[in-house]
Protein backbone atom coordinates (compact mmCIF):
# COMPACT_ATOMS: atom_id res chain seq x y z
CA UNK A 1 0.00 0.00 0.00
CA UNK A 2 2.50 2.30 0.91
CA UNK A 3 4.32 1.86 -2.37
CA UNK A 4 1.19 2.88 -4.04
CA UNK A 5 1.05 5.56 -2.56
CA UNK A 6 4.58 6.72 -3.37
CA UNK A 7 4.05 6.17 -6.73
CA UNK A 8 0.90 8.20 -6.99
CA UNK A 9 2.52 11.11 -5.63
CA UNK A 10 5.55 10.89 -8.02
CA UNK A 11 3.47 10.04 -11.52
CA UNK A 12 0.06 12.51 -10.91
CA UNK A 13 0.49 16.31 -11.48
CA UNK A 14 0.16 18.56 -8.27
CA UNK A 15 -3.69 20.22 -9.52
CA UNK A 16 -3.25 22.68 -6.32
CA UNK A 17 -3.25 26.24 -6.96
CA UNK A 18 -3.92 25.90 -11.01
CA UNK A 19 -6.80 27.99 -12.00
CA UNK A 20 -8.92 27.81 -15.31
CA UNK A 21 -8.36 30.47 -17.20
CA UNK A 22 -9.70 29.19 -20.70
CA UNK A 23 -11.37 25.97 -21.55
CA UNK A 24 -13.35 24.34 -24.36
CA UNK A 25 -13.84 20.82 -25.78
CA UNK A 26 -10.45 20.97 -27.29
CA UNK A 27 -7.77 22.49 -24.78
CA UNK A 28 -7.59 24.22 -21.11
CA UNK A 29 -5.32 26.67 -19.92
CA UNK A 30 -5.08 27.51 -16.16
CA UNK A 31 -2.54 29.52 -14.50
CA UNK A 32 -0.55 29.84 -11.08
CA UNK A 33 1.74 32.54 -9.20
CA UNK A 34 5.30 31.31 -8.73
CA UNK A 35 8.05 33.43 -6.89
CA UNK A 36 11.04 32.57 -9.67
CA UNK A 37 14.18 33.27 -7.83
CA UNK A 38 17.66 34.32 -9.70
CA UNK A 39 20.23 33.67 -7.34
CA UNK A 40 23.36 34.39 -9.58
CA UNK A 41 21.91 38.20 -10.32
CA UNK A 42 20.14 38.27 -6.53
CA UNK A 43 16.85 38.59 -8.50
CA UNK A 44 13.56 37.69 -7.66
CA UNK A 45 9.96 37.86 -9.61
CA UNK A 46 6.55 36.73 -9.47
CA UNK A 47 5.56 35.18 -12.59
CA UNK A 48 2.53 33.72 -13.95
CA UNK A 49 3.18 30.51 -15.29
CA UNK A 50 0.44 28.81 -18.00
CA UNK A 51 -0.38 25.41 -18.34
CA UNK A 52 -2.17 24.38 -21.96
CA UNK A 53 -3.90 21.17 -21.99
CA UNK A 54 -5.08 19.19 -25.47
CA UNK A 55 -7.73 17.35 -24.43
CA UNK A 56 -8.46 15.38 -27.95
CA UNK A 57 -6.68 13.35 -30.13
CA UNK A 58 -5.88 15.79 -32.33
CA UNK A 59 -3.02 18.21 -33.26
CA UNK A 60 -3.40 21.86 -32.88
CA UNK A 61 -1.50 25.20 -33.40
CA UNK A 62 -1.93 26.83 -30.23
CA UNK A 63 -1.84 31.15 -30.66
CA UNK A 64 -2.35 33.87 -27.53
CA UNK A 65 -1.33 37.01 -26.90
CA UNK A 66 -0.01 37.50 -22.82
CA UNK A 67 -1.90 40.13 -21.44
CA UNK A 68 -4.91 42.82 -22.79
CA UNK A 69 -4.90 43.41 -25.83
CA UNK A 70 -4.27 47.11 -25.81
CA UNK A 71 -0.58 46.28 -25.23
CA UNK A 72 -0.30 43.96 -27.46
CA UNK A 73 3.42 44.21 -28.52
CA UNK A 74 5.36 40.78 -30.65
CA UNK A 75 6.87 39.91 -27.59
CA UNK A 76 3.82 38.74 -26.07
CA UNK A 77 2.74 36.60 -28.98
CA UNK A 78 3.33 32.86 -28.33
CA UNK A 79 2.47 30.35 -30.97
CA UNK A 80 3.40 27.04 -30.54
CA UNK A 81 2.18 23.05 -31.60
CA UNK A 82 0.15 20.66 -29.39
CA UNK A 83 0.04 16.78 -29.95
CA UNK A 84 -3.00 14.77 -29.09
CA UNK A 85 -3.03 14.49 -25.11
CA UNK A 86 -0.13 16.81 -24.53
CA UNK A 87 0.30 19.20 -21.51
CA UNK A 88 2.72 22.11 -21.49
CA UNK A 89 3.62 23.78 -18.70
CA UNK A 90 5.89 26.60 -17.78
CA UNK A 91 8.62 26.68 -15.66
CA UNK A 92 11.35 29.75 -14.25
CA UNK A 93 13.56 28.72 -16.96
CA UNK A 94 14.41 30.04 -20.53
CA UNK A 95 12.04 28.23 -22.72
CA UNK A 96 11.43 28.66 -26.13
CA UNK A 97 7.93 29.17 -25.64
CA UNK A 98 7.54 31.20 -22.94
CA UNK A 99 4.65 29.80 -21.19
CA UNK A 100 5.21 32.61 -18.54
CA UNK A 101 3.98 36.36 -17.71
CA UNK A 102 5.27 38.98 -15.54
CA UNK A 103 3.14 39.18 -11.99
CA UNK A 104 5.29 41.56 -9.80
CA UNK A 105 8.61 42.06 -8.48
CA UNK A 106 9.47 40.38 -5.22
CA UNK A 107 10.94 42.63 -3.06
CA UNK A 108 11.13 41.41 0.62
CA UNK A 109 7.42 40.00 -0.60
CA UNK A 110 5.62 43.81 -1.56
CA UNK A 111 5.33 45.09 -4.58
CA UNK A 112 3.71 47.84 -5.87
CA UNK A 113 2.73 46.83 -9.07
CA UNK A 114 0.74 43.96 -9.47
CA UNK A 115 -0.14 42.53 -13.31
CA UNK A 116 -3.40 40.95 -13.55
CA UNK A 117 -3.38 37.63 -15.65
CA UNK A 118 -4.84 38.01 -18.67
CA UNK A 119 -4.54 36.28 -22.52
CA UNK A 120 -6.16 37.63 -25.60
CA UNK A 121 -6.76 36.46 -28.31
CA UNK A 122 -6.69 32.34 -28.24
CA UNK A 123 -7.23 30.74 -31.36
CA UNK A 124 -6.84 26.77 -31.75
CA UNK A 125 -5.97 25.49 -35.16
CA UNK A 126 -6.41 22.17 -35.97
CA UNK A 127 -3.53 20.39 -37.96
CA UNK A 128 -4.50 17.85 -40.65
Amino acid sequence: MFFILVLYTLFIPNQEGWKTYFQNKKIEISYRSKVCDDKKNGFSFEYYIIRVENKTNETFVINFILGKEEKENDEDKIAFVLNPNETKTGTCDYNSINLKMFKSENRNNYSKSKNKFALTKIDVIEVY
